[in-house]
Order: structure tokens, then C-alpha cells, then sequence
């Protein structure tokens, strides 16, 4: 077989592959260890801290594939269609970023899209900020009785949409004191997130300072990074539970109370007022999880939250 007369770049094309597999990802291979990395993601609402995992994984074998590709490119010209080592050389220099491109164009592995799908769901928590900062154990709060009106106990429970006339009620018959107003809301009863037999439960089991009121679920990655870690809002499913959870002390109380119908939270933060995600990152330098805490597994963060993209 006579050989090719002149080296050209359409030549070289020619004696490529289709495609190729530069790297390949095991089925154990995930984000499962790197929530930190996750919520700077949120944080940035960008997918670049995840590409640079990818990176500093990934980017020696990468280029240990492509090295490999290119040097039996190299051996099929000078073997297979005799044209001389020195030209191959001198042509695969001056063409590198050409042909190192058009490798990558043939790459079937979408190295990111596989990690993803390999991730387990993340455990989560959705926490209520208030101007009025946080409420406290229940030991302290109860010292000088429950107020309603100004307070971080009072915005839990407009959050939870109880009736604060029935909460009073329910303190009330149970001996603890309140002062101030606890106007009769009629228009929330029945309406409730949840009941207040387990609201109650939860107040009075908290024995941890600086807690606030905190829903959790989990997430699925692939969501996360479809909506460009940029969430607007989130839909806590009927049947998870929220309660009260100090993420600066580590403590909190009984988290069970089990919301009775779907709960809609905008993710907005105006004058220290609203809601933020966050995940429960068991490992954490930050700050404390419910997981680590508590000692639980991801099931009883319940079933996978709704996001809504900003």
C-alpha cells in the first residue's frame, strides 16, 4: 500500500478514533465527601468549585490518555505509512493544541455528569433567621414566660402558622407562664404545618442556647446543579419534619415535628429576616450537623425537597 505522499492535519483526523474514553469513572467515584465544596457552590451560585474538583482528580490521568492517543498517532504514521520520525515530530509540535483539541472534541466521558449521578442525596437544613436573633432553651425562655409579640418565638410561630391563642393555651395548661398578647387567629386553624401537642414537645425538650427554627429533607445534586446552585425557593414535602436546632452549639431538641400538609419557603434574607439553605455537612469546619450531632443517618432527614431556581 503506497503511503500518504504529505503529513496534514485532515491526515492525522483520519487515523483518529470516533471517539475516545479518556478517563473513566468508577461507580464508587462521587461528591459524597465534599459537601463543603457543594456549598460554596450555593454560596457562588456557580458549578466552578465542582469543574475544579474535577480538575485536581482527574487531570493527571486525563493527560496521561491524551499523551498516550497521541503517541500512537504518531507510530501509525511512521509505521503504517512510512513517513519519517523527525517529520512526525516536527508536524505533531507545530500542530499540538490543534490535535490535542480535536481529541478532546472526541472525549465520550462527561467526567462531571458521572460524578453527579453517582452522588448520594444530600442532607439538608432550611433554617429561619429573625431580627429578634434566636430562641433559647427552654430552661431560660421559660424563666420570664413566652411572649408572643417581639420575639423569635413569636415569628416560629407565625412561621408554623399556629394560632398563637391555642399555643398560650397549651403553655398555659401545662404551667409554664406567658406575658403579653397572644391574639386569637382564627383564620390559621385548620391550617396549620403542625400540630401543636408536638410543637409543645418540641419547646419544651430544647435544651440547647441559640437554636433556631429548621426544616430538613434532602436534595439531589443533579437538581442543584441543574438549577445553577441558584435556588429562589423550596418546597419542604408533607410528612418531613422540622424543629429547633442550634448549628452554632450543636444541640437542639426532638426535630419531629412532622409537617401535615406541603410547606412553600422563599429563600430570600432581607434585615436578618427569612429563610437559608444549607447542608447538613456532617464533617463540617464550620459549623455543627444535625447528622453529627444527633448521630442519625440520611433517612431521617426525610424525603427529597423540591427546589425552585432563581
Amino acid at each position: 500500500m503506497e503511503g500518504q505522499k504529505k503529513l496534514t492535519m485532515e491526515f492525522v483526523k483520519s487515523l483518529m478514533d470516533k471517539s475516545y474514553t479518556l478517563v473513566w469513572v468508577g461507580y464508587n467515584d462521587n461528591f459524597d465527601n465534599c459537601h463543603d465544596t457543594i456549598q460554596k457552590c450555593l454560596e457562588e451560585r456557580s458549578c466552578e468549585r465542582l469543574w475544579e474538583k474535577v480538575d485536581e482528580w482527574y487531570d493527571d490521568a486525563e493527560w496521561e490518555a491524551l499523551h498516550e492517543i497521541i503517541s500512537k498517532l504518531k507510530d501509525e504514521c511512521t509505521d503504517s505509512h512510512d513517513f519519517e520520525e523527525e517529520e512526525v515530530e516536527e508536524f505533531f509540535e507545530e500542530h499540538e493544541e490543534e490535535i490535542r483539541e480535536e481529541i478532546y472534541n472526541r472525549n465520550d466521558t462527561d467526567i462531571l455528569k458521572e460524578l453527579i449521578k453517582n452522588t448520594d442525596d444530600i442532607p439538608v437544613r432550611v433554617e429561619m433567621l429573625s431580627n429578634y436573633d434566636c430562641i433559647n432553651s427552654n430552661w431560660l425562655e421559660a424563666q420570664e414566660g413566652y411572649r408572643y409579640k417581639e420575639s423569635y418565638f413569636g415569628d416560629m410561630v407565625d412561621a408554623l402558622n399556629l394560632n398563637p391563642a391555642k399555643v398560650k393555651k397549651i403553655l398555659v395548661e401545662n404551667g409554664y407562664t406567658v406575658y403579653g398578647r397572644f391574639p386569637d387567629k382564627k383564620y390559621r386553624d385548620g391550617k396549620e404545618q403542625v400540630s401543636y401537642e408536638q410543637f409543645y414537645q418540641e419547646l419544651v425538650n430544647s435544651c440547647c442556647g441559640a437554636n433556631l427554627l429548621t426544616y430538613i429533607g434532602k436534595v439531589s445534586l443533579k437538581e442543584l446543579y441543574d438549577a445553577g446552585f441558584s435556588l429562589g425557593e423550596v418546597i419542604i414535602p408533607k410528612g418531613n419534619c422540622c424543629g429547633i436546632f442550634s448549628s452554632m452549639y450543636g444541640g437542639g431538641s426532638l426535630l419531629e415535628m412532622e409537617l401535615k400538609k406541603n410547606v412553600r419557603l422563599k429563600l430570600e434574607v432581607r434585615d436578618y429576616h427569612g429563610f437559608r439553605f444549607r447542608l447538613d455537612s456532617e464533617w463540617s469546619e464550620y459549623e455543627c450537623s444535625i447528622k453529627r450531632v444527633y448521630g442519625v443517618c440520611d433517612s431521617f432527614f426525610g424525603e427529597r425537597i423540591a427546589l425552585v431556581a432563581s
